[in-house]
């Protein structure tokens, strides 16, 4: 490393739980001896689980948190076409949209307000500005030019799926022509973001990584006499494919019913999750556990033997780059996955795990049968993978490729800022 930089990191919603990726990546600049300032727009929940890392590294001290108004949020309904109503959640009517236009006016003064106070005293030049999903560098992509330093942009999964596919293909058009250099977690995210209008140029592909310490290697063996733990973390929504693995689970145990599945990860399909479980006669054998972290989570990822992870495409929607399948190699869990999105690209099929059609329960239930039978495959199967993530998705090793990126952006923008003056 030449220099130390200075770097405003901008994010959704912080500290988020399961974007443990953001905060690796932060706190990887930060051992590396850069200093980082982090944008948030909105807080999170008071009484959610957080990573140590969080206390520890001390990021709440490192945090701006713009606070803007609720009617700001992502989700907010649409005012298109002007010439229409809308229907908001609990609403007795529906509302004509030039009238929550015109009552939108004072939020929008709001925000501005807001915006320029918290971001205009900045106390020393940043070197590069870095954006984790698309949203997010929309709302700031602004900072570029009252900052006057190159910006960055991090595509990870939603912002290349379901917000265009909800808001049109062309909502990035001046994202894609301010920012300097966009970063895609796989092959996959590459190729949509591309369809989305991102110069080819542009595109830098950067996986998401894990600490490898933090996941500790263990050769998985039968156990004599106990249950074989089935482990799935996921979020509780619906491209998660919690579905189809319990209903493979189900077909599991008319074989084998000692198995058990553990289900990490909360969200809004619990209480659905909950009746289907009842439906199938689980209850003694699946545990939801909600969102974990830190040792509980360690726990419950050493004392598992099988990975499972039946993520299904969801109007069109996919998965970026799956990084809980990592981590699971990291740790010497023999996987079983979807052909989805980019998670094929995530694992080495027929060595560290194996890939099912997507919503076919009997191929997800068969190879989940397979690995079940044939426990003298897990201790290679967990090698051959643990290998596979010290190669590919290190977070020592990325956070070094992240940071010659910054490096030369900010060689580039400097060049181009000459250029210009000189030509005035």
């Amino acid at each position: 490393m030449s220099r130390s930089l200075c770097i405003a990191m901008f994010v959704g919603s912080f500290p988020v739980l399961s974007e443990t990726f953001i905060l690796r990546q932060i706190t990887g600049l930060l051992d590396r001896g850069h200093e980082v300032h982090i944008y948030a727009d909105t807080r999170a929940e008071t009484d959610a689980p957080v990573h140590p890392e969080v206390a520890g590294y001390r990021l709440l001290e490192r945090t701006t948190f713009m606070d803007l108004p609720p009617e700001t949020a992502p989700w907010e309904m649409p005012v298109w076409p002007i010439t229409g109503r809308s229907w908001p959640p609990g609403s007795k009517t529906s509302v004509h949209n030039s009238a929550r236009v015109t009552r939108a006016l004072s939020k929008l003064l709001t925000c501005l307000v807001k915006a320029l106070a918290a971001l205009c005293p900045q106390p020393k030049p940043y070197d590069v500005l870095h954006a984790h999903f698309g949203p997010v560098a929309n709302s700031f992509r602004f900072a570029k030019e009252l900052w006057r330093a190159p910006m960055v942009v991090s595509f990870h999964g939603y912002d290349f799926s379901t917000r265009p596919r909800k808001e049109g293909r062309d909502m990035y058009r001046k994202l894609f022509e301010t920012v300097d250099a966009v970063t895609v977690n796989s092959d996959y995210t590459r190729q949509q973001v591309e369809k989305l209008g991102c110069p080819v140029a542009k595109l830098h592909k950067l996986p998401v990584g894990l600490d490898l310490d933090e996941f500790p290697f263990r050769e998985r063996t039968r156990p004599a006499g106990e249950s074989i733990r089935i482990l799935t973390l996921a979020r509780l929504t619906e491209i998660k494919g919690h579905e189809y693995a319990l209903r493979a689970v189900a077909k599991l145990r008319e074989r084998h019913p000692a198995v058990r599945h553990d289900i990490v990860g909360d969200g809004p399909l619990r209480k659905k999750l909950e009746q289907l479980i009842g439906q199938l006669g689980l209850q003694e054998s699946v545990t939801l556990h909600g969102a974990r972290a830190g040792a509980e989570l360690k726990r419950i990822m050493a004392e598992a033997h099988i990975f499972v992870l039946a993520s299904v495409n969801v109007e069109g929607d996919g998965e970026g780059q799956g990084l809980v399948l990592q981590e699971a190699q990291a740790v010497g869990l023999p996987v079983v996955a979807t052909i989805h999105g980019a998670l094929p690209e995530g694992v080495l099929p027929g060595r560290s795990g194996f890939l099912v059609p997507e919503r076919d329960v009997d191929a997800l239930a068969e190879r989940l049968n397979y690995l079940v039978e044939h426990p003298e495959m897990w201790p290679g199967m967990g090698r051959d993978g643990r290998r596979f993530v010290e190669g590919h998705y290190d977070i020592r090793k990325l956070n070094s490729v992240l940071e010659g990126l910054y490096f030369r952006t900010i060689d580039t923008f400097a060049g181009h800022r000459k250029t210009f003056q000189r030509r005035r």
